[in-house]
């Protein structure tokens, strides 16, 4: 288990550093929905992660800025990676935004001790519990200087009573000797190698099928002793994702891609027959004991049975009442009222627009017949909003159709508008910067006193220069 899981890290690591190099990629943040709470002393936003190595896959999430702390919260994060401490009180787990503490007992909210942006030159190559649930480790990794930064914190006090996700100050602290770990095994996503599982004399692997037509196929098999060569076929033709045993080894957890699908089963040592359950992926499993585990799968975080019996989800966060007008779901239409050949025509349209008080972009297009940039203007998540936008633009002279948004990365690099908010004497402003990528900032004005950045820019852009 400990050689597998230094593969798998390992193997990560020359992954993450061949993938995450700023000359490669460039990560930037969009801000926009500016929200103040009732008294004043809190702003939310919604904040959209745009990956240019993955325009398809965009993160969006909602971040709190309390003024008053000068802290900024992720409200809703989603887990990428966890550990769980060995006397099972408290799970830590990590997204794009730092780390953030359960208590498992009181089935509490999450409290966030430690934040990242998550467009940094470094990521999460470990962390987890040491000497006691008070004490963590966490190792950094950057991968431009790609060195490796250890540092030990101490929790101060965590208060989980707290209705919706609050943060913690953590104290780094020096321990001179490797502490002793605290935390359960976790098994997690198998990565470039035969993984197999043995149990007194019987051994359960993955074997390659290099002779297939796809060599990247391997085989589950069942080898019922030492002595008997025989293996017993348990799944044909399929990539192995996760290979899981309970503490006395009495379920196996199995997690393939096969026929185009991702599917996870459980597998009774006692039946050797494979249980369906579910048609999702399992990226990680760490067991509570012999029939309890916690999971993260495509669709979050959970605690299980493995009955089923028991499936909780760890993070369905619920917000604030007065986050909740800031919508998530990200916009499926907009009017095109223009085409124009030439790039310098088409950004005439998109000032006179402008001045008309309507947001729009342009956008490239390019076929058999011609070429040349589309002027589109709006967002919207019905046709029926747009149709009502539409009319405002027909009285302006303009004629439209209506589109559905495909291409979200180019959609929010884009050219905008600043977004103002105020709350008594005090004004939030989202300012927008484009060059060949978009960038974001939040301001603060108040009456009589100079203007300051509350949440700054998020990005990697190379050769960024100031604002």
């Amino acid at each position: 288990m400990i050689n597998r899981t230094l593969n798998l890290l390992c193997f990560l690591v020359l992954i993450v550093t061949a993938l995450y190099s700023q000359e490669q990629f460039v990560q930037f943040t969009y801000y926009d929905q500016l929200t103040w709470s009732e008294d004043g002393n809190q702003l939310a936003f919604r904040c959209i992660l745009l990956d240019e190595s993955n325009p398809d896959l965009l993160k969006t999430n909602i971040l709190l800025k309390d003024l008053n702390e000068d802290q900024l919260i992720c409200l809703n994060p989603q887990p990428e990676r966890f550990v769980i401490s060995q006397d099972r009180e408290y799970l830590l787990f990590s997204s794009s935004y730092g780390l953030y503490l359960v208590s498992l007992e009181e089935k509490s909210r999450a409290i966030q001790i430690y934040f990242r942006n998550p467009a940094a030159n470094w990521f999460f190559q470990n962390f987890g519990f040491v000497k006691d649930q008070s004490k963590i480790f966490i190792d950094r990794y950057d991968y431009v200087t790609m060195n490796t930064i250890h540092e030990n914190y101490q929790i101060q006090s965590p208060k989980f009573s707290f209705p919706f996700i609050n943060w913690v100050e953590m104290k780094k602290i020096d321990i001179k000797s490797q502490a002793p770990r605290f935390d359960l095994p976790v098994d997690e996503m198998i990565a470039n190698q035969q993984p197999r599982i043995r149990i007194k004399d019987m051994l359960i692997e993955f074997l390659p099928q290099p002779d297939s037509e796809d060599p990247g196929n391997f085989k589950l098999v069942y080898q019922p002793s030492r002595k008997d060569p025989f293996h017993a076929v348990l799944i044909d033709r399929c990539r192995p994702r996760l290979l899981s045993v309970n503490p006395d080894s009495t379920e196996i957890i199995v997690s393939v891609f096969m026929q185009g699908a991702h599917k996870t089963y459980r597998l009774p040592f006692s039946s050797k027959k494979l249980i369906p359950i579910e048609n999702k992926r399992y990226f990680s499993v760490s067991w509570l004991g012999v029939n309890r585990y916690i999971c993260i799968t495509e669709d979050g975080m959970f605690f299980r049975s493995i009955d089923l019996s028991k499936n909780e989800k760890i993070d369905r966060w619920q917000f604030p009442e007065w986050c909740r007008g800031i919508n998530l779901d990200l916009p499926k239409y907009e009017l095109q009222v223009g085409f124009e050949p030439e790039k310098n025509q088409a950004e005439q349209w998109i000032i006179q627009l402008q001045k008309s008080g309507f947001q729009a972009r342009m956008k490239y297009f390019k076929d058999q017949f011609k070429a040349g940039y589309r002027i589109r203007v709006g967002a919207f998540q019905t046709r029926q909003q747009a149709q009502s936008m539409g009319k405002e633009l027909k009285q302006k002279g303009y004629d439209y159709w209506i589109d559905t948004i495909s291409d979200y990365y180019d959609y929010f690099n884009s050219i905008r508008f600043e977004e103002r908010k105020s709350f008594e004497n005090k004004t939030a402003i989202v300012q927008y910067k484009f060059g060949k990528y978009l960038r974001s900032r939040i301001v603060l004005k108040i009456l009589n006193e100079k203007e300051k950045i509350v949440v700054d820019e998020m990005n990697n852009i190379p050769g960024r220069m100031l604002w």
